[in-house]
């Protein structure tokens, strides 16, 4: 038997479901014919088959050394290394697909998919459009063309494609919630609401979809059902904290009755330092005659809210106080039965180190007038940070204002800014000997006022009691709701919205003017 024979042999074994027989007679081919690309790629199909990723590779890079050519090879391999969750040579593999035969929509498809989680989105976008000119039929390309589409900022385009993916599939949820989403960001809630309520009738285990529509209740002040929908955010699996496991049960808001509840942190340092409030009245309730309430939380939190009354907190992934039961720090509202007029709004509900409120008070000591901390940008990892971040540029406006001292608190890769602002405007710049939380609560004991955009400094201010001014993105995180210059959150806050998307030049222009009716007394 010759090997033209013997690989006709073995892939009627592989066709008929006999893979050990192939598999051994691709082998032996291989071994005899080395130069033989096809029993190659096809002995990798059978070692991916059966678990054997690495040598699955190798045999597929094998075959396509020997015949680069081979659309079929590239796209095996693209589709193995997306399994072993290698996007980067995932790519390159169906970049050398798509080369090979341009015309292919689904391989279009996977170059997107690929290139969207490694989050190059207009490259995902372009191979999606290509996709989608090729199969105008597919509501599931559609549906992810919509997607890139949304993430960069082009909401009436995805909308159409969502719409489009609906269109050729009424099933379709994933479709009905990226709707849902997209109109959310244009500020039309209700369709929102709408999109997110046909998701889930469709799929009622579609979880990203009833979080989104919690979002949006929340947003919109219907705190009952919003609390009661948030609960989805742990089977929607995108928090960027993973929920945790824990042999003690979940508390359930029953009387504690001498046991010990610990508190978890979740999700960024904004969540956690805006919902520590409820631990002081868990610990004022627990009736325990002084057992306190421990709360676990990051590092950089844990000098702050060690200032918490009743509380103590201590580091995560350190060893944990012993304790009963357990609930992450977004669920307390929900227990509470918080409404919008029940919010525990008291402040300030953390407090500054004297000591350490002294050392940086010296610092500012030399400023005259209105001593202002800014903070212009969030963490580049949060999903909405191009909208809310806007830079340090339009801060050279309030510096202009007579009576005014500006004060960089800003932390994370853009404080560099701060060493060299824009034009050269007078700039107190202190971030580089911020170390944690407590500095920055120190320093905005000395500070008259904190102007930021929507970030964790906004809430560490709210916390203290501290005057800030917080510019708000069109669409706004749910928490800082709509219509409304104040929030029920925080006493000492006021909020300057954006008029429309992606422009600050209006909100800008409100807070220079009240920053400078302040300034002037």
């Amino acid at each position: 038997m010759n090997i033209q024979q013997a690989f006709a042999t073995a892939l009627g074994f592989q066709q008929s479901g006999q893979a050990a027989e192939a598999a051994r007679l691709y082998g032996e081919i291989v071994a005899a014919a080395p130069q033989f690309a096809p029993a190659a790629n096809n002995l990798g199909l059978l070692r991916a088959d059966a678990g054997r990723d690495m040598e699955a590779v190798a045999l597929f890079r094998r075959a396509l050394s020997l015949s680069p050519d081979s659309l079929n090879g590239w796209t095996n391999l693209g589709a193995l290394l997306v399994r072993l969750g290698r996007p980067e040579e995932a790519v390159r593999a169906y970049r050398a697909s798509v080369r090979l035969k341009p015309d292919q929509p689904f391989i279009l498809n996977e170059l997107g998919l690929q290139l969207e989680r490694l989050k190059r989105a207009d490259e995902a976008c372009n191979a999606f459009a290509r996709a989608a000119v090729l199969a105008p039929g597919d509501a599931e390309i559609a549906n992810n063309h919509g997607a890139m589409l949304r993430m960069a900022h082009r909401p009436n385009e995805a909308a159409a494609c969502f719409r489009r993916a609906i269109a050729l599939n009424p099933q379709h949820a994933g479709a009905y919630s990226n709707l849902g989403s997209t109109v959310k960001d244009k500020g039309i809630f209700w369709k929102a609401l709408l999109a997110f309520r046909r998701a889930t009738r469709l799929d009622p285990d579609f979880a990203g979809a009833h979080w989104n529509e919690s979002l949006v209740r929340l947003l919109l002040g219907d705190f009952v059902r919003g609390w009661q929908g948030y609960e989805w955010r742990w089977k929607h699996g995108r928090l960027p904290s993973p929920q945790r496991s824990f042999v003690q049960p979940r508390w359930d808001g029953s009387p504690l009755k001498g046991r010990r509840l610990l508190v978890y942190w979740e999700q960024g340092f904004g969540d956690v330092l805006q919902f520590v409030r409820y631990l002081p009245l868990l610990a004022q309730a627990a009736g325990t005659g002084g057992q306190p309430v421990y709360l676990e939380c990051q590092k950089v939190l844990l000098p702050v809210l060690r200032s918490l009354p009743g509380t103590i907190a201590v580091e995560t992934g350190g060893p944990l106080p012993d304790f009963d039961v357990q609930i992450p720090v977004l669920s307390l509202p929900a227990l509470f039965g918080t409404r919008l007029e029940t919010v525990p709004s008291r402040v300030p509900y953390l407090s500054v180190e004297p000591d350490l409120a002294a050392r940086w008070g010296e610092r500012l000591a030399g400023l005259s007038g209105l001593k202002v901390g800014i903070v212009w940008a969030g963490s580049p990892i949060h999903g909405n940070d191009k909208n809310r971040s806007i830079g340090l540029a339009p801060f050279a406006r309030l510096a202009a204002i007579p009576g005014v001292s500006l004060v960089s608190i800003q932390k994370g890769p853009t404080e560099g800014q701060a060493a060299n602002p824009p034009g050269g405007f007078p700039l107190l710049n202190l971030s580089p000997d911020i170390h944690d939380f407590a500095d920055t609560a120190a320093i905005m004991a000395g500070l008259d006022l904190v102007v930021c955009v929507d970030t964790s400094v906004a809430h560490l201010a709210g916390a203290l009691g501290v005057p800030v001014w917080v510019m708000v993105p069109f669409a706004p995180d749910w928490r800082w709701m709509l219509d409304r210059d104040d929030s029920p959150w925080y006493p000492t806050m006021r909020l300057f919205r954006q008029d429309r998307p992606g422009s600050w030049n209006d909100a800008i222009d409100r807070l220079e003017h009240a920053l400078r009716s302040h300034a002037a007394g």
